[in-house]
């Protein structure tokens, strides 16, 4: 390979030197500045990219090859001389430095001359406008000492799109029918223009004669060529003389472009008749299948294209020698799909040697395409001969998109405490077909940070147009299934569905793959309760505020339990609790804390000062919401021993609190006692919602106050006041998917007749 590309260059480098006498403008100016019997001139300024010539220097894709002169006062050339190079260009009225060099100084060799490549790698370019006096294009400067010095001008195009894409014309041939083995040659001329209409000269064309004939230009057999100063070639096409040359010869001109990557091709047909002009009557055609006869939509990873043979016999079964014109008609018509160019659906296409092929192309849509043959033999304008060739199957390409979801209501128990849910993704081409059935989709799933593990499993490989749990199936979709315990209830996975590509996966090569998450981009799946039981209960059902001894208000520690399906405790469950009545809400704790709010300080007045809730701003150890350290954003109060004393500093950034347990006295190793956290249950956002302990328990403390019960009447003479009875309704909901709630329980407050308290 590497021979090859030095190759390459060492043929790029002579043809260039071939046109050395040209300029790529007659406008652009080369000087040479002659001093002490020394001369510097440019002889070649010539647009180049990778190693080939082209028609313009474009910044990002194309430079100048640059070649100087160093002579003496004799005209010798001077060798090792060394030469370096500037460039510049007039911006405003000020000239600023524009593009680089590959090397900024050359040593002359034996032919005094150096080389040298100029390009521009980015900016605007600089293109000479010719209606003012001065050259706004890209000068450079070769100097040779302090005072020897040539310049040379040149345009650079600031982007591709100024010049791109070229047009490619061949004339007709002269003559358009050539008798076979006469060496009377059929003459064409092609022709190269820019975007802008200005001939693109000095560039390599390739021509091809195909399998009948050769091309000449001046007595020499040649495959390329080089534009002229007009964009032009001209050449004459010779048949091989051979019998089997009889029929349509077509003659092609290509310019592939070596860094946009992009070609522009032209044609002509020449007609080469039999010199006996043997007549020959067509009398049936035939279309073998097409091979192959199975291709994809465009840009779907596999062979796009096939061809469609038509054969035309006459009445002895012999193929038809003459040139005669098919139609080919597709039908039905596919979006995008078409006959040897885009666009085109109905076509004639001369045979050779008895046969005529054109090519079906896919377009965006998979289906079944077929093509409908005709022969009009004696040219009359009617077509007596039609046939039609077997059906091309186009497919949908590989995958490009892919969508999965997930169906919680379809959660069903499999037995042992476990569940299973069905997930689905459907798999498209790039033009949103479902690909072909059998594409393997791969499944995972993985837990939410700050959560490392989740009881939960997907099964990890299924495939397009498998069955779901109801055993039916579908083009395109890939059914799988959630399967997780009682642990996992209420928790969030981030489930994951991969396909892959036209790419991959192979060995040695990145696979191309396809991924998504389910819920798009939040990727998150809740893991359902199944209903099993949310019961409520408290700890008192009857209060009176007036006896034994009078109260304000009481707390009532309600307690809400949750099974699953199985009778298994449902553990970090969301439970949220309601009440007619409530005054405030607060959190059952073994250990206290300091009602301060975020600052830890007492009547400052700041965020969650006396909420009857352990306030924080969950941000972990470094107390900044931008780290993702231990403790951040996991819904706990967290302590951390910072100092490495092995005493934890019992508070995030919040409200302390005493580590000392359910009786909240140090020494009495009760639960909760010296052990880095705070104990008990507690409210997310301070709102009235508790997760489930290890027994499926959720905790909170209502709050009543005394003034439920409403004054009724005073009695003038003892001054007893009597009240109405007042009975508060409690529930609690579980807040994950499916949402369940408790039965209401009813507590009985009551204000018995007293002294105390009246209006």
């Amino acid at each position: 390979m590497i021979t090859k590309i030095i190759k390459l260059i060492l043929v790029s480098i002579s043809i260039i030197l071939a046109f050395s006498s040209l300029s790529c403008d007659d406008r652009k100016a080369s000087n040479t500045v002659t001093e002490e019997g020394l001369s510097l001139s440019f002889i070649l300024s010539q647009p180049v990219a990778n190693g080939s010539t082209v028609g313009e220097a474009i910044v990002g894709y194309a430079g100048v090859y640059l070649i100087v002169e160093l002579r003496d006062a004799d005209g010798q050339p001077v060798k090792g001389g060394v030469v370096t190079f500037s460039s510049k260009v007039l911006q405003g009225s000020t000239y600023s430095s524009y593009g680089e060099f590959d090397v900024n100084s050359v040593t002359t060799g034996s032919d005094g001359r150096a080389f040298v490549t100029y390009s521009a790698s980015s900016g605007g370019g600089a293109v000479d406008n010719p209606t003012t006096p001065l050259f706004e294009n890209v000068e450079v400067i070769a100097y040779y000492g302090e005072n020897v010095e040539a310049s040379s001008r040149f345009d650079v195009y600031g982007s591709k799109d100024d010049v791109w894409p070229y047009t490619f014309t061949m004339t007709s041939p002269t003559p358009e029918e050539i008798t076979l083995a006469a060496e009377t040659p059929s003459n064409l001329t092609c022709r190269l223009l820019n975007k802008s209409g200005t001939p693109v000269r000095n560039v390599i064309v390739q021509l091809d004669a195909g399998e009948k004939g050769y091309i000449e230009i001046d007595d020499n057999v040649v495959s390329s060529d080089t534009t002229n100063n007009n964009g032009e070639i001209s050449f004459s096409f010779q048949d091989y003389g051979e019998q089997e040359n009889i029929g349509i010869a077509i003659v092609k001109a290509t310019f592939q472009h070596p860094s946009i990557n992009s070609s522009v091709i032209d044609s002509s047909t020449i007609s080469i008749v039999s010199e006996v002009g043997l007549v020959q009557e067509c009398t049936y055609v035939e279309i073998p299948s097409s091979v192959p006869d199975n291709i994809v939509v465009k840009d779907g990873g596999g062979i796009e294209s096939t061809s469609i043979k038509a054969k035309l016999y006459d009445d002895n079964d012999n193929l038809i020698d003459e040139p005669r014109l098919v139609r080919f008609v597709l039908n039905p018509i596919m979006e995008g799909t078409y006959l040897e160019e885009p666009g085109i659906t109905d076509t004639s296409v001369y045979t050779v040697n008895g046969i005529a092929t054109v090519s079906v192309n896919s377009g965006i849509t998979p289906g079944t395409v077929r093509v409908e043959v005709s022969v009009d033999c004696d040219e009359d304008g009617d077509y007596e001969i039609n046939a039609n060739a077997v059906p091309v199957i186009i497919a949908s390409g590989a995958p490009y998109y892919i969508e999965p979801e997930y169906d919680p209501n379809s959660t069903t128990p499999i037995g042992g405490g476990f569940y299973k849910t069905q997930c689905a993704a459907i798999v498209y081409d790039k033009w949103y077909n479902p690909v072909e059935d059998s594409t393997y989709v791969y499944w995972s799933i993985d837990p939410i940070a700050p959560d490392t593990l989740i009881d939960a499993f997907v099964e990890g490989i299924s495939f397009t147009g498998n069955e779901n749990l109801d055993g039916d199936s579908n083009s395109g979709v890939a059914y799988s299934t959630l399967v997780y315990s009682t642990d996992a209830i209420g928790d969030f996975g981030r489930v994951k569905a991969t396909t892959f590509g036209s790419d991959g996966p192979d060995e040695d090569t990145v696979a191309d793959s396809v991924t998504a998450l389910i819920n798009e981009d939040a990727g998150d799946a809740a893991l359902f309760f199944l209903p099993g039981e949310l019961s409520l209960t408290a700890n008192a059902t009857y209060h009176d505020f007036s006896l034994p001894n009078p109260t304000e208000e009481v707390e009532i520690t309600v307690t809400a339990i949750l099974i699953d399906f199985y009778g298994n405790p449902v553990v970090d469950a969301p439970i949220s609790f309601v009440g007619t009545g409530v005054e405030a809400w607060r959190e059952v704790g073994y250990e206290a804390y300091d009602d301060f709010g975020v600052d830890g300080s007492n009547g400052t007045g700041d965020f969650g000062e006396g909420n009857g809730c352990f306030s924080w701003r969950d941000y972990g150890a470094d107390d900044s919401s931008q780290t993702t350290d231990m403790g951040t954003f996991n819904e706990t109060h967290d302590s951390f021993d910072l100092d490495g004393d092995g005493i934890h500093d019992v508070a995030e950034v919040s409200e302390p609190f005493d580590d000392f347990g359910v009786d909240q006295i140090e020494g009495t190793n009760d639960l909760g006692e010296k052990n880095g956290k705070w104990d008990g249950y507690s409210m997310i956002n301070c709102e009235p919602i508790v997760r489930t302990d290890q027994d499926g328990y959720a905790r909170i403390i209502a709050v009543f106050p005394r003034e439920l019960c409403i004054w009724q009447a005073t009695d003038d003479e003892t001054g007893i006041c009597t009240f109405e009875d007042f009975s508060a309704t409690m529930s609690s909901t579980l807040l994950i998917p499916q949402i369940t709630t408790s039965d209401p329980l009813d507590i009985q407050l009551v204000r018995t007749q007293t002294t105390i308290g009246c209006p």
